[in-house]
């Protein structure tokens, strides 16, 4: 093969810079890359235990031995996060609270989950003289849960998302007691401490 001659040496233009948008994108670009990432690792090496500290339980441990667990009323931060929780009305959640902090009314949390597959069971949470309902998920969903005297707490069957029945466990300390299987309308009773 014979060599190229200079003259068929491509003559090359000066270089000349991009536009703005242009020099910025890239930058940009990898820094949120970079953010995301370190995002998700803190996420996964943190400390699994996240909800506790705010007064919602988010683990076994978080949890009281039976069904429900007391919120202690000399705790403003968490009696603050129970009533927060509360599925009611503004003006009812300030009366709760207000008896909760001059310790008139108990207020704590249940936690349940369905104990089969999440198929959009619903549940009616009656304690203290109000009633909440409560999509089930396979995950945890805590419900806080106003407390009067030793009443029970009553879980009615609302609705069967996927036939064969409403599937609801609740989470205690020592793990997951799986209630029977509800019809809609029927109900089983917890026992506060």
């Amino acid at each position: 093969m014979p060599e190229p001659k200079a003259s068929t040496v491509p003559e090359l233009h000066t270089p000349i810079l991009a536009p703005l948008t242009l020099r910025l994108a890239r930058p940009v670009g990898t820094g949120l890359v970079i953010a995301a990432l370190s995002a998700g690792i803190i996420w996964f090496v943190a400390p699994t235990h996240r909800g506790g500290s705010s007064g919602i339980p988010a683990q076994l441990s978080d949890l009281g031995p039976g069904p429900v667990t007391l919120v202690d009323p000399s705790d403003h931060t968490a009696v603050a996060a129970a009533v927060a929780g509360l599925r009611l009305p503004e003006v009812q959640r300030a009366q709760i609270e207000s008896a909760v902090l001059r310790r008139e009314r108990r207020i704590g949390w249940i936690v349940l989950t369905d104990s089969m597959d999440p198929d959009g069971d619903t549940v009616a949470v009656e304690a203290g003289g109000f009633v909440q309902n409560v999509v089930l998920d396979n995950g945890w969903v805590p419900v806080a849960v106003p407390l009067d005297g030793r009443m029970p707490i009553r879980i009615t069957g609302v609705r069967d998302g996927g036939g064969g029945g409403i599937t609801v466990a609740v989470a205690t300390h020592a793990g997951s007691i799986a209630l029977r299987i509800l019809s809609p309308g029927e109900s089983v009773e917890v026992v506060a401490p």
